[in-house]
């Protein structure tokens, strides 16, 4: 089934289950990008393998930059689309990630939408998914939908869902 928002046309209702086990009228994360640095310091494979992990992405696009001081850095990104990918991601929280989750979310969404948080890099290549407010992290960003397309709107579908993944995990 199609996503709203996806190519629909105007009138038209398309029926779909939302991506998190939770009403398509609650919330729907359109996308989930993911961006790490590797530093001078790093070893890029070990890098990817981490922004692997915790994407589940098959292309991970890689740039260079360079440091304050010309020390090279690669930046690697991942980006999620597909429901399943994104449901992955959220399910594999802990629980209590998801409820820093929900005491956080009103800092952590932008006006446009977008949900941002950080994981450990270190624990992601041991491949544990962790929340993390280091610099030493993968950078998360989910593009959330909501109708109408009002930050407020976003944030109380967000608290929603969040409450439900967490109940989700009590059974």
């Amino acid at each position: 089934m199609r996503s709203i928002g996806q190519g629909h046309h105007p009138g038209m209702v398309f029926r779909k289950d939302f991506y998190l086990g939770v009403s398509s009228s609650i919330m729907d994360v359109a996308n989930l990008s993911f961006r790490a640095f590797s530093l001078a310091t790093e070893d890029p494979d070990r890098v990817e393998r981490a922004l692997r992990f915790v994407s589940g992405a098959e292309e991970i696009k890689r740039s260079t930059s360079s440091g304050y001081h010309g020390n090279p850095i690669i930046i690697m990104e991942a980006k999620i689309t597909d429901s399943k990918g994104i449901k992955a991601v959220f399910r594999s929280l802990g629980r209590q990630e998801l409820e820093r989750f929900l005491d956080t979310l009103d800092r952590r969404l932008d006006e446009d939408s977008f949900f941002f948080f950080r994981l450990d890099k270190q624990k992601a290549f041991l491949e544990e998914l962790s929340i993390f407010n280091g610099d030493d992290c993968i950078h998360a960003r989910a593009k959330v939908e909501s109708y109408p397309k009002r930050r407020e709107k976003a944030l109380e579908n967000g608290k929603e869902m969040l409450q439900q993944l967490l109940d989700r995990q009590d059974k």
